[in-house]
């Protein structure tokens, strides 16, 4: 069985902290995503829920190197397919940057995805919808209002 893999990467004018403040507490997560608990420590689980408390995903915390690293499982309900691996990773921008200003580059990649799979096409689609809402939130203080936010 074949698998597929997804990468995205995005430019954001913040500090690594800051972004993993956006990244990982439960309010930015809310604006920007969707309703998420974690711990984001190892072995914790991760859950998103919709407006009406309904289980969407789940997942488990693989790996946290706070502000730079941090990785999970991601398990559609209802899907049939199995997990996939989420990891967001946290870095310097690979051109140099103007002194004094602050840039961080975030790379997410997805893996794991099985031949075929039903959820890979909502996935390449929502990625780049999520970080776009974050860089924005980041950098203005608003997220965007994509309508499957509410």
């Amino acid at each position: 069985m074949k698998t597929a893999d997804f990468a995205y990467v995005i430019h954001i004018a913040t500090t690594p902290e800051k972004l993993w403040q956006a990244l990982t507490t439960s309010d930015a997560l809310e604006k920007n995503w969707g309703r998420i608990a974690s711990h984001w420590t190892i072995g914790s689980e991760v859950t998103e829920v919709d407006d009406h408390g309904e289980l969407l995903w789940k997942g488990q915390v693989l790996n946290s190197d706070p502000p730079r690293l941090f990785s999970f499982t991601f398990d559609v309900i209802g899907s049939g397919e199995p997990p996939t691996a989420v990891t967001f990773e946290i870095g310097a921008p690979a051109s140099p940057v103007t002194p004094n200003e602050q840039i961080v580059r975030l790379t997410v990649t997805q893996t794991g995805f099985q031949e075929n799979s039903k959820i890979f096409p909502g996935c390449i689609r929502a990625w780049p919808e999520i970080f776009s809402s974050i860089k924005t939130y980041l950098e203005t203080g608003r997220p965007l209002r994509f309508a499957w936010k509410h």
